[in-house]
């Protein structure tokens, strides 16, 4: 008996899926870690402020009493301030995540691609606790391009590089210009991949990972969204040093964008 055929929609879709469960992973730790620092300093405001009733449940307040007070009120500055920093860490978070999936933004637009790229790294968050960035940032000019799309180039190759590092490592982002166009480095120290490997990796259902249907298509999807774009991405990468992916862009999008095949169907 044959097994059944899986088109490229429901693998598309497959792919999706990966993504949105990854992000939601990501999204949960990352949030995680504040909510339960919030949660415990409640407990530690609610008992405070119950010893301070105590003390002011008559109108004399002895000395000692008085200490005590001072020191609830230093405790509770302590914590005041650990929530301040908790509240901040998930408003950043948050407005990384709409940054990262932009809905008011999902059509043509003029970006920054370093937005694009700090706000998936913010949504990476805990999976990057081990790894360390090395930033060589020039300064570019706005891209014309589909944001939603280019962010989910970001997401494929920094999950990939993050994934090639279980141990840790160095990723490494380099970003330059020339004339009209623009160029983005992704490189890590991971375990590299083979050179029977490398000349397949950005073919539809590739994936080193097991036999999960349609995982494979993460770089295939990046390879058309770039190209849809009027881009090249190229690969270059030794076993056992590290890979560089390159991402080239022109600062416009060629005028025959809307009609190129796949541009509207890839991404989530």
């Amino acid at each position: 008996m044959s097994e059944p055929v899986v088109d490229q929609t429901d693998q598309v879709n497959q792919a999706r899926l990966a993504s949105l469960g990854m992000m939601v992973a990501g999204i949960s730790h990352e949030l995680n870690t504040p909510l339960g620092a919030i949660n415990s300093n409640h407990d530690v405001i609610e008992r405070a402020l119950n010893k301070l009733q105590v003390i002011l449940e008559d109108e004399v307040v002895t000395q000692d009493e008085l200490q005590e007070v001072r020191k609830i009120v230093r405790a509770m500055d302590g914590v005041l301030r650990t929530n301040s920093i908790a509240v901040e860490r998930m408003v950043k978070l948050v407005e990384s995540l709409r940054t990262f999936g932009r809905p008011d933004r999902a059509d043509v637009d003029r970006v920054d691609l370093h937005e694009g790229l700090e706000s998936t790294l913010a949504v990476l968050g805990f999976e990057l606790a081990a790894i360390t960035v090395d930033r060589a940032f020039a300064e570019l000019p706005l891209v014309e391009c589909y944001p939603n799309r280019i962010n989910q180039v970001f997401m494929n190759l920094l999950h990939n590089a993050v994934q090639a590092m279980p141990d840790g490592g160095t990723l490494k982002l380099m970003t330059s210009s020339e004339g009209d166009r623009v160029r983005l480095e992704i490189s890590d120290t991971g375990r590299g991949i083979s050179p029977e490997h490398l000349a397949e990796i950005f073919e539809p259902g590739f994936t080193t990972k097991g036999g999960r249907v349609g995982m494979g298509l993460g770089l295939a999807i990046t390879h058309q969204i770039v190209a849809h774009h009027g881009g090249d991405i190229s690969v270059s990468s030794t076993v056992g040093e590290g890979t560089t992916f390159v991402v080239e862009l022109p600062l416009r999008l060629p005028k025959d964008h809307a009609a190129r095949e796949g541009g509207n169907d890839v991404v989530a």
